[in-house]
């Protein structure tokens, strides 16, 4: 018992900054990893362009952002249900 986790730590870290909720918890850290480089693409991008007024380079930036985004999910669900089928 001495390695066990606060659902509300895992939930709140995963609301505001995408994955560290997984990362916290142990377990599918690669997919966390995903989802925090995202997260982190993405809010430098918006920042990006509302200082910068939408330049394409920060267009670009959020795009590559909403890519990884999608990518970690496509990774999770190929190895979820490569977990199922082994079950």
């Amino acid at each position: 018992m001495a390695n066990l986790r606060s659902p509300w730590k895992a939930a709140l870290l995963n609301l505001f900054f995408f994955g560290l909720g997984y990362i916290y918890n142990g377990k599918r850290i690669r997919f966390g990893l995903g989802l925090f480089s995202a997260w982190v693409l993405i809010h430098t991008a918006e920042v990006l362009i509302y200082l910068t007024h939408a330049v394409f380079d920060e267009w670009t930036l959020l795009i590559s952002g909403l890519a990884v985004l999608q990518i970690s999910f496509a990774i999770d669900g190929y190895i979820e249900a490569k977990g199922i089928n082994k079950k």
